[in-house]
């Protein structure tokens, strides 16, 4: 089991999160390579199984083959990988950092304020169905900085701050005509939610389970004046 990054603090007092382990490019070379690979394994067991038309059994064992090969290279080569973003603490400092430059930076000695979201997964992608997407942007005149995680149910209820996501609803149901306060203030904060996962699907740092829980905490400990507390 891997140490979290949040343990490794410098004597500069920074701490460093690597964010987007799981990078959409290798994701996408992962599948053409499956593509491009099961193509020409089955030209060669074309040629080793003999039959007449299309041969199914050369198919079967190209398709069964790339993906063998594909699983193989991809836990290989995976721990290697860098996404050129990391997410910074230091001092006051929040900072999402891009390729060595600031990307975003939330000045936490100011008033931060904080929107803390889930959704369930509908279908199963990279991530199983049922799981839920969990997110924490930190809003600061109009800047956010979006990170975020997959979790499975289990795990999502056993975090001490789980009452603190609330459940985004699709856009249909926060636009009502209700006259109650109460639900105008739902919508409102739904709305808000809203637009922080757009900045979340456009810009939103991914972290591990473990790394997310470990960043929120760190938060706690760190920020008391704006961030929630646990109790």
């Amino acid at each position: 089991m891997s140490t979290s990054i949040l343990e490794q603090q410098t004597e500069n007092n920074l701490i460093e999160i690597n964010v987007d382990t799981e990078l959409g490019m290798w994701r996408l070379g992962v599948i053409a390579f499956f593509f491009v690979g099961a193509i020409i394994l089955f030209i060669i067991f074309s040629k080793l199984i003999p039959g007449s038309g299309i041969n199914i059994l050369a198919g079967i064992l190209s398709l069964v083959v790339t993906a063998i090969i594909a699983q193989q290279v991809e836990r290989f080569l995976k721990p290697h990988l860098n996404s050129n973003r990391t997410l910074q603490i230091q001092d006051q400092q929040i900072r999402l950092i891009s390729k060595n430059k600031s990307q975003f930076e939330i000045n936490g000695s100011q008033h931060v304020n904080v929107l803390m979201w889930r959704f369930k997964i509908g279908r199963r992608t990279r991530v199983p169905k049922g799981w839920f997407m969990v997110a924490c942007a930190l809003e600061q005149e109009n800047e956010y900085l979006p990170v975020y995680t997959f979790m499975s149910p289990e795990d999502f209820e056993e975090m001490t701050l789980a009452k603190e996501f609330d459940l985004l609803k699709s856009r249909k149901n926060t636009k009502s005509s209700n006259i109650g306060s109460e639900d105008l203030r739902l919508a409102g904060k739904q709305r808000r939610l809203h637009q922080a996962e757009g900045h979340r699907w456009m810009n939103g740092a991914e972290m591990t389970k473990d790394d997310f829980i470990n960043y929120l905490t760190q938060l706690q400990n760190q920020f008391p004046e704006w961030m929630p507390s646990s109790s």
